[in-house]
């Protein structure tokens, strides 16, 4: 299901396919990306059609131009919750290419090897 990704300037509409939701809403700061090891805030706000369960993921992605994932980030969100709205602290992970890239944010549910949509 396409949704919008509301982030930062120069936003773009994107598609997923793990997700089922309408809108995602992310921030950061400090933008453009910080310097390796250095600890930037994503403001995620995100409504769930279904709650979320020990398999629900939120993935932070340093991409290449070509879309190519060059590190990414994953983080555990509480299980049971239908609204994801928190900061996220995160340590700019190696190896972002530089200068052009972009960043995703995406909240993925996985389990036993299979995709579940939300």
């Amino acid at each position: 299901m396409p949704f919008m990704l509301n982030a930062n300037d120069r936003f773009s509409d994107c598609s997923i396919n793990i997700i089922n939701a309408d809108i995602l809403n992310v921030e950061w700061q400090p933008d453009p990306v910080a310097a390796t090891g250095m600890v930037m805030d994503f403001n995620v706000s995100q409504l769930l059609n279904k709650s979320t369960t020990t398999f629900t993921k939120l993935v932070i992605a340093f991409n290449e131009p070509s879309g190519v994932i060059a590190n990414s980030v994953t983080l555990e969100i509480p299980s049971g919750i239908n609204n994801v709205t928190d900061i996220y602290p995160i340590v700019i992970p190696k190896f972002i290419p530089s200068p052009i890239y972009t960043v995703a944010v995406m909240i993925t549910e996985v389990g036993l090897g299979k995709y579940r949509t939300m």
